[in-house]
């Protein structure tokens, strides 16, 4: 019997070649050019490979289609194509996910071996991928204190002088409140972040600070929360990474407006 292959990539031009040739050498081809098309079909048919881009219409949406195959299909075999192979990083991630990993333009040689080989070289962990929020909770105090080590050498926050404990200790509860977002969005009580926030400023105004070293702390801690994740990439669900950064960066983009706002309001503000 010819094995079942899912083919999934959004060029128009790699759709009408690549499936036509792995047709003539005994796979039993499906072609899909978008997510929603490809988590559909994986849904309702059963395969025994998977090639996909690594970029379907938004960077590394091919990890969401690799991440549904791996929990709805363990058995099948999955590959990715990827037109940038220097993101070593990125590729180890790959690793525990996928099969393997093809570098465009592939020759049809490499690629009819990769997609053939039927031992598995999946280096997948024994439970599902750590997401964002847990990654943060457990290095809650790591974090702080980079993101101190960080901020003690910006410039703009050089003439403020606030003793370490002073400056840090507002972190532990942002961080916290930040994961609590990443769990769950949708119950995110953002009246409660936000008054935090607002406390922030006005506390940094009594320090001394400036509104550009706000911005500063804003920027260096999403620095050291992304460095973080990506310090862990390999023990996390990959299909996460991108929306909880997304998320990441609006939620403190929130909390920045709102500290600024504070910093230069006049009026008092209830602890």
């Amino acid at each position: 019997m010819p094995e079942k292959l899912l083919f999934v990539d959004d060029d128009y031009s790699i759709r009408e070649t690549l499936p036509a040739i792995l047709s003539s050498h005994g796979f039993e081809v499906t072609v899909d050019e978008n997510v929603p098309e490809a988590i559909a079909r994986i849904n309702e048919q059963q395969f025994d490979v998977l090639l996909a881009d690594l970029h379907i219409g938004e960077p590394g949406d091919g990890f969401t289609v690799v991440s549904t195959m791996r929990r709805l299909q363990p058995q099948a075999r999955t590959y990715i194509l990827t037109g940038y192979p220097d993101f070593a990083s990125a590729l180890e991630a790959i690793r525990r996910q996928v099969d393997g990993y093809l570098i465009k333009p592939a020759d049809v040689k490499t690629l009819l071996e990769t997609v053939s080989t039927k031992e598995s070289n999946t280096l997948l962990p024994k439970r599902p991928g750590l997401r964002a929020a847990e990654v943060i909770r457990r290095n809650i105090g790591s974090i702080a204190e980079t993101w101190y080590e960080q901020i003690s050498r910006e410039p703009n926050f050089a003439g403020v002088k606030v003793p370490k404990e002073a400056c840090i200790d507002h972190l532990p509860e942002v961080l916290e409140g930040l994961a609590d977002h990443l769990d769950s969005p949708e119950q995110f009580s953002s009246a409660r972040q936000l008054h935090g926030a607002a406390v922030h400023g006005r506390t940094r105004r009594k320090q001394g600070s400036t509104v550009t070293s706000i911005v500063a702390e804003s920027r260096l801690l999403y620095r050291v929360i992304a460095d973080t994740l990506r310090d862990h990439l390999l023990d996390m669900d990959i299909s996460a990474i991108i929306p909880d950064l997304i998320l990441i960066s609006d939620t403190l983009n929130a909390m920045l407006s709102e500290s600024i706002s504070s910093f230069l309001s006049a009026e008092e503000i209830a602890a």
